[in-house]
């Protein structure tokens, strides 16, 4: 069976409930979804092979679109990646909400997923190098401007930007978050947990209410 929908459906309902919760309280507050920082002494393809509850359903992808050796530092023109990451949640999502005409799941699993959508989705969220959340300057409140332009491996021109957060009412001296901003689609989504760094790379893993796209 695919592991991508093996807990079940209302598994992926109950923690939406959960994770729609704790979103609602500010929206423009940076919610800790709790996922590792720090490094870890190993690849990204091997960091996210030994986490199954995050990152089961982006491995799959990984393999179906053949880009293992993009995440396992093997690919000779990127040895060091940055990957803003889609967790498991977000692929679930993505099954869940994409239908057919009879409003049946389009996808029952990653391995309904068409191969070429599962690349361009994955390399949308890549950039070259690596660049830990301070590398990015701070985007300028209350604008869609500021940060960092940065080109996908897709294409795609992607703003990533600092967030300076309030804390207890005070602005600006909360923990800092961070963004991403698809110049083209007008997409946006917040990283959840950042600077997760492997020998050959760092993720930045997106929130867990954030819907899965190609940007």
């Amino acid at each position: 069976r695919d592991r991508s929908v093996s807990r079940g459906l209302g598994d992926v309902y109950k923690r939406q409930g959960i994770i729609l919760a704790v979103y609602a309280c500010d929206k423009n507050e940076f919610h800790d979804t709790g996922l590792a920082y720090g490094k870890h002494d190993c690849s990204m393809w091997e960091y996210f092979a030994k986490d199954h509850a995050d990152w089961d359903s982006v491995v799959m992808m990984i393999e179906r679109a053949g880009l293992v050796n993009i995440f396992d530092g093997t690919h000779p023109q990127y040895k060091e990646i940055t990957f803003f990451g889609i967790t498991n949640l977000s692929v679930n999502q993505f099954l869940v909400k994409n239908l057919d005409e009879n409003k049946a799941m389009k996808y029952q699993g990653v391995r309904d997923i068409p191969e070429e959508m599962c690349r361009r989705i994955l390399l949308s969220h890549i950039i070259p190098g690596k660049k830990m959340q301070q590398e990015f300057d701070y985007e300028v409140k209350g604008t869609l401007t500021g940060g960092t332009i940065v080109k996908t491996l897709s294409g795609i021109d992607l703003r990533v930007y600092r967030i300076k957060n309030p804390f207890m009412g005070v602005p600006d001296i909360g923990e800092e978050g961070l963004g991403i901003h698809a110049l083209k689609s007008g997409y946006q989504a917040k990283v959840a947990s950042s600077n997760i760094e492997t020998t050959n790379g760092v993720v930045h893993a997106l929130s867990y209410t954030y819907q899965m796209t190609e940007l």
